[in-house]
Formats: structure tokens, C-alpha cells, sequence
């Protein structure tokens, strides 16, 4: 994750006060600098997550760095997570299945970032892996092939919203 999604990260509860110090050299190698930063990325993450936190955000407003609304932030999380698994640094369904829990953590939903339809398919496949709903069979597939087929759709609709919503 860059620096700034794992700030939003953090304001939304995924990341916690022992993940700081490693934000922090992020934000480092980022080329961002402030004293609190400094002083963050060299605290112990075993250190009171009070004085974690109380560094964080005195480093956050020393970079002039306003947090994002809970939906933006989720917004930089899940770019996150559908970057790599379009670039298959994680398994398509494990990688999925980790946004899911994520999301579902937030009191948002697949809709409110149209996602939807890659959730279909997530759970299509969660369906053929459970050995539930038989999908493959009507598609003339194996177990196998209808997984991977699946996955290649959700890797392609993810890589079209990556572009569609990509802000750099």
C-alpha cells in the first residue's frame, strides 16, 4: 500500500496503532517528511498506542494531509487490493476474499462502489469450492476451468474499474 491509502487504511480500522511506525517509513520512502513522522517511524510498534496515535496525527497535520470521508478512504483500500490482484500478486479468490471481509467491516457494500457484479462471481466461485451450487457442470466446464474462467472475469472487470477510477 502507498502511504496515503494506508492512512485511509488506518482511519478506517484496518490498519491499527501498531502499524503506525510502519506508515510511517512508508511515508518516509515516499518522500514525505515531518518531525513526528520521523519520531513515529522510529517508535517501537510494541509502543502505547496512544503516543502512536498522538504522533500520527500530529504528522498527518504537519504534512497538511486532511483524512479522507470513510468512503473515499475504502475507496483507496480497495484500488489497493484490485491492483493486486489484476497484477496477480495474490490469488484472484483469496485476494477477493480479503476485500470482502474488509468491506464488510465498513457498513458499506459492493454497490456502493460498483462492484457488484465481480461479487457475483466471487461468490460463484466460493459456491463451486464449497461444493454448493454446481456452475460449472451447465458450462460445460470442469470444476477447475470454471474457477479459473471466473477468475479471469473478475481480474478483467477489476482492471477496468482501476482504470475508470484511477485518480494519480
Amino acid at each position: 500500500m502507498t502511504f496515503e491509502q494506508q492512512i485511509s487504511a488506518y482511519s478506517l480500522g484496518i490498519l491499527q496503532a501498531k502499524d503506525l511506525q510502519d506508515l510511517a517509513i512508508k511515508g518516509l520512502e515516499e518522500s514525505y517528511d515531518s518531525e513526528s513522522l520521523r519520531i513515529l517511524a522510529g517508535l517501537s510498534s510494541t509502543e502505547n498506542p496512544f503516543i502512536l496515535h498522538d504522533y500520527f496525527t500530529k504528522a498527518i497535520s504537519e504534512l497538511n494531509i486532511q483524512l479522507k470521508d470513510p468512503k473515499d478512504a475504502l475507496k483507496d483500500v480497495i484500488f489497493f487490493y484490485a491492483k493486486i490482484i489484476v497484477d496477480k500478486q495474490v490469488d484472484t479468490y483469496s485476494g477477493f476474499d480479503k476485500l470482502d471481509s474488509i468491506i464488510m467491516k465498513t457498513g458499506f457494500d459492493f454497490d456502493n462502489f460498483d462492484l457488484m457484479p465481480c461479487y457475483v462471481e466471487y461468490i460463484s466461485i466460493w459456491e463451486e469450492k464449497s461444493d454448493g451450487l454446481d456452475f460449472h457442470t451447465y458450462e460445460g466446464l470442469t470444476k477447475e476451468q470454471y474457477i479459473e474462467k471466473t477468475e479471469q472475469q473478475i481480474r478483467n472487470f477489476l482492471r477496468e474499474w482501476l482504470n475508470a477510477n484511477d485518480t494519480s
